[in-house]
């Protein structure tokens, strides 16, 4: 092995080179370790600090599947004061002077005057976005309707304006009503009247068209025992998509009548109603949630200040800035 001497003080010790070679690695040593277990200590805290974040819907006006992405959990208060999250509500554009699309391109309405009154008054933020009826609810000839996909699936929190009903209730809640209850009966096209009977269907050449998803649809006729034939084969149903897709069946002749409500086809003027209205609906138009979400509670007391208040003044505005499209059912 080989020696080396070093002079300390005045005298000579005799140290060998590994021991001072290792020796001098120990700090070394530590400090790699030290930093090793500050670098640990920082991701745990990364990690632990990225848990106390929820994630947030982000859903597209388009009415596509929603991405979700991550955003500091909202504080929600109770009250009426100002509240962090953000409520969303779907709504359409073919529902007379509710909803509707005006000239330059917009969605408007008496719906979206409503929303933007009740949702101030209740100090919650809410944002409207555009989604097809079937995603609120849906239906096909012969089965029971269901929530659209859209509500189910939590792509927004309500659907705008529409009716409690017996298979409704039974799977989806409702506010309180902010637009009377409007009946159900037949259209057929004007100067045509005579060659319809709404009051016997047996032996129709051609099937009676329902909205898709209405509440006027083939299960409400079938309740309406005073017409003889009400309930339908499935052969004799046709669903719809739109109003003016069953305004145009109904004047082509494609059908033999639509049946809806009479709100949901009054401002065509090429149809006459015809028959003895019915009434499909246990309550009027309301907006409509899942089970599990509140947002109704916090509508209704919106919507009980404004019809304390300026409720009025909204129905009366309406006849101005949308009567035109049609008229609105208001609460007397």
């Amino acid at each position: 092995m080989m020696n080396s001497e070093a002079d300390i003080g005045n005298g000579k010790t005799r140290l060998t080179d590994p021991v001072i070679r290792e020796s001098s690695r120990i700090p070394i040593l530590i400090a790699i370790i030290c930093g090793l277990i500050a670098v640990v200590a920082i991701i745990i805290a990364a990690v632990a600090l990225g848990r106390g974040q929820a994630s947030t819907t982000v859903v597209s006006s388009g009415g596509g599947q929603p991405q979700s992405s991550s955003q500091s959990s909202a504080k929600t208060q109770s009250g009426t004061g100002s509240q962090s999250k953000v409520w969303t509500i779907a709504i359409g554009h073919d529902y007379g002077a509710h909803e509707y699309i005006d000239t330059k391109g917009y969605l408007a309405g008496f719906h979206h005057d409503l929303i933007d009154a009740v949702c101030k008054a209740a100090g919650i933020i809410c944002k409207t976005m555009w989604q097809p009826y079937v995603n609120c609810w849906d239906s096909s000839a012969g089965k029971r309707a269901t929530a659209g996909e859209g509500l189910m699936a939590r792509w927004f929190d309500a659907c705008t304006g529409w009716t409690a009903t017996v298979d409704r209730v039974q799977v989806v809640s409702f506010s309180d009503p902010f637009l009377k209850i409007s009946n159900s009966l037949f259209f057929v096209k004007k100067g045509q009247e005579s060659q319809f009977n709404p009051r016997n269907l047996i032996g129709l050449t051609k099937p009676i068209g329902f909205l898709d998803g209405w509440a006027s649809d083939e299960k409400c006729l079938a309740r309406d025992t005073s017409i003889t034939g009400s309930t339908l084969p499935v052969n004799k149903i046709l669903h719809i998509a739109t109003t003016v897709e069953m305004k145009n069946k109904i004047v082509n002749g494609d059908i033999a009548a639509g049946y809806t409500s009479v709100k949901d086809l009054e401002h065509y003027s090429e149809l006459a109603p015809v028959g003895i209205p019915f009434s499909c609906k246990i309550s009027g138009n309301g907006m409509m949630t899942r089970k599990d979400n509140d947002f109704n509670t916090h509508w209704n007391r919106g919507f009980a200040k404004i019809k304390a208040t300026g409720y009025r003044k909204i129905c009366t505005d309406a006849k101005t800035k949308h009567g035109n499209i049609g008229d609105v059912n208001c609460l007397s």
